[in-house]
Formats: C-alpha cells, structure tokens, sequence
C-alpha cells in the first residue's frame, strides 16, 4: 500500500528520462545535457530497447527518436503510454511536423521537437512538461 507524503523542505524530486535515439552521438549529447540537470537517465539505442526498457522500469518522461530501425517513435509512444497514461513523451524527428504531428497527437505525445534542435529547446520543453506534473505530494512506495 502507498502512502502521499510532501517532499521535505529544499529537497528536489529526480525525475526518471528514458532517452531513446539509434543515434549513438545523439543519444550521448542529449544524455550529457540532461544528467547535469539533474536528472537521472536511462538510455536505449533501438525502438526495441525501448520497449523493453519501458516495461522493466517506471519513469517520468520518455524523449524518443521518430524514426528507428523496426520499432519506431510512435511504437515506443504508444507502449509508454498503455504503462503509464500519464507519462510525458516528446518525440524528436527530422520529418516535417504535419506528416507525423497529427498521429503522434492522436497517442497523446505531449510534445514534438524537429532535428537538428538546439539543446536549450530540449531542456526547455523538458522542463515544461515536467513542471505541470510537480506534485505537491509525492507518492512513496
């Protein structure tokens, strides 16, 4: 059974990112940036990683590659969402935004950027999506 309890004052809640990109330079600098913000980031280098990544832990946000090998973007959206209806996803992509936007919304994608993005951007719209789940509570196991 869990219990809600606040945080206690000053401390800070470690979001948990799954980072999936089938490019390994990608995947490494956006890793970078993200783990000196504070946040704790698992990666994965395929669609199918992903998935089984997904199922064997829990996070807060998953930012994903669109394209990828035999399991893509969408694929990794849609299994990360039948987890947790409440995670975020953002989806990066080097498509332009009307060809996937529309069925990457129908999944509920929280949020879309288009490659190459600047790292600022990455970190903003992280940060957006986050602060509307900052819970004045937090549930603890």
């Amino acid at each position: 059974m869990s219990k809600i309890m606040k945080l206690p004052e000053g401390e800070k809640r470690i979001y948990k990112i799954l980072l999936v990109d089938d490019d390994p330079s990608m995947l490494e600098v956006t890793y970078e940036i993200l783990k000196d913000k504070g946040y704790q980031i698992t990666t994965a280098i395929s669609g199918e990683d992903a998935l089984e990544v997904l199922g064997a832990g829990e996070f807060d946000m998953v930012i994903t590659d669109l394209t990828m090998g035999q399991v893509n973007g969408i694929a990794v959206l849609k299994k990360a969402k039948k987890i947790n209806p409440k995670i975020f996803v953002i989806i990066a992509t080097g498509n332009a935004p009307s060809t996937f936007a529309l069925e990457a919304l129908r999944y509920n994608a929280d949020d879309y950027l288009l490659k190459p993005f600047r790292l600022s951007d990455l970190v903003d719209r992280v940060s957006r999506c986050l602060e509307k789940r900052t819970p004045l509570n937090v549930n603890y196991a």
